[in-house]
């Protein structure tokens, strides 16, 4: 995503649902980079900017998050149990 593309809702309310879950499980420089772009809506530049690193750096980070992420629900399942209600 460039840093001037508009987020689609369901993929950050999917993602945010995702690091409330499994959050735990990335690193902490992960995690910030996640919170910030996906739940404080900065874009790429401003994650650089604020952690001291690349916009590559920040952009490579976020989608290593993502796939860790996406695949401890692909294993675990807990986000899908969590929305059907059992």
């Amino acid at each position: 995503m460039d840093q001037g593309e508009v987020p689609e809702a369901p993929g950050f309310v999917q993602m945010g649902l995702l690091l409330d879950f499994y959050g735990g499980l990335l690193t902490e420089r992960q995690l910030l980079a996640c919170r910030l772009y996906f739940a404080e809506n900065l874009s790429l530049g401003e994650i650089a900017s604020e952690l001291g690193i690349s916009r590559q750096a920040v952009h490579d980070t976020v989608r290593r998050a993502e796939a860790a992420l996406l695949g401890y629900e692909e294993k675990l399942g807990l986000v899908a149990r969590f929305v059907e209600g059992g």
